[in-house]
């Protein structure tokens, strides 16, 4: 009789479903947030906190910070390393902050699916991954239901402000993504305190030069907790998946974060989803589930 083996799940795979959990469960939260505090004061919070989980996994880890000298990280890898910083750090998180009021809930977190097409889109184009026609169909179902979502005929432009910004805040952390996949020379606890610490500060600045209103306690434990877990030890699970598997995979499996996150605003939300969104989901739904096919089947759960 032939024994059964048990294949061992990758490493790769359980850091990229930890940090989905992680980050998926975190946009209703941040909903609830953004109602109490103002944009930048959540974004303070969350750097504070995200920058605290980050020393956390450092320390008990037994690992020690290390900034690699100019000859040992290149030019391109220092730019990468800034523009993960700036536009993961800064832009992206502000932006989906500032539109999060003007979105439903579920909403939301389900156009977030966006990141995965400008994920894809720019490790295919710019970062030159092996490309895949049926990703590229994936990418056209989702891309489609992201411009469904966010349609508003009776807005001057045809579309809600809120959704725009929303999808524009995932192509942000697309290309983030791919520039995390990318850097080998910075530590994934560096990146991640890097890009923190810097919209952290930045908005703690603006806070103090606008004299922004603080919110009550309650709110801002939440707030950092939701960044010291959520932002913090997601954020290095996350980086060190990316490296693992390459942007385009890590972010399939990543797809499925946004629909934790609708889930999750389903059950706490009672806003009004319309015909739109219930049209929308199978196209999202559809999108994700060829995307993870795809992984599963080609690269046999590497």
């Amino acid at each position: 009789m032939v024994p059964l083996t048990v294949k061992k799940i990758p490493a790769s795979l359980v850091r990229i479903i930890t940090a989905t959990v992680l980050f998926g469960s975190a946009t209703p939260l941040l909903k609830i947030l953004v109602s109490g505090m103002t944009p930048l004061v959540l974004l303070g919070l969350l750097g504070i906190g995200s920058c605290s989980g980050v020393m956390c996994w450092w320390f008990l880890s037994g690992k020690r910070p290390a900034i690699p000298a100019c000859p040992v990280a290149s030019r391109r890898e220092w730019s990468l390393f800034l523009g993960t910083v700036i536009v993961g750090g800064l832009l992206a998180p502000f932006l989906q902050l500032l539109s999060l009021p003007f979105t439903p809930a579920a909403t939301a977190s389900i156009l977030l699916n966006f990141e995965i097409v400008a994920t894809v889109l720019v490790a295919f184009l710019v970062f030159h991954e092996p490309e895949d026609r049926v990703i590229g169909a994936a990418i056209a179902v989702i891309f489609g239901g992201s411009l469904l979502l966010s349609w508003n005929g009776g807005a001057v432009s045809g579309f809600s402000p809120g959704a725009l910004g929303i999808i524009i805040s995932a192509f942000f952390w697309g290309l983030d993504n791919n520039f995390m996949a990318h850097i080998t020379a910075f530590p994934p606890e560096l990146i991640a305190v890097a890009k923190a610490g810097l919209g952290g500060c930045i908005a703690w600045g603006l806070v103090l030069l606008l004299h922004e209103p603080l919110p009550p306690w309650d709110l801002a434990v939440i707030a950092l907790l939701t960044g010291f877990v959520s932002f913090g030890i997601g954020l290095v699970f996350f980086i060190r998946a990316l490296r693992a598997m390459g942007a385009a995979r890590a972010g399939a499996v990543y797809a499925a974060a946004p629909f934790i996150g609708c889930i999750i605003s389903l059950l706490i939300f009672s806003e009004p989803l319309g015909l739109r969104f219930w049209i929308a989901l199978p196209l999202f739904t559809a999108g994700v589930l060829i995307v993870i096919w795809d992984h599963w089947t080609r690269h046999d759960g590497a």
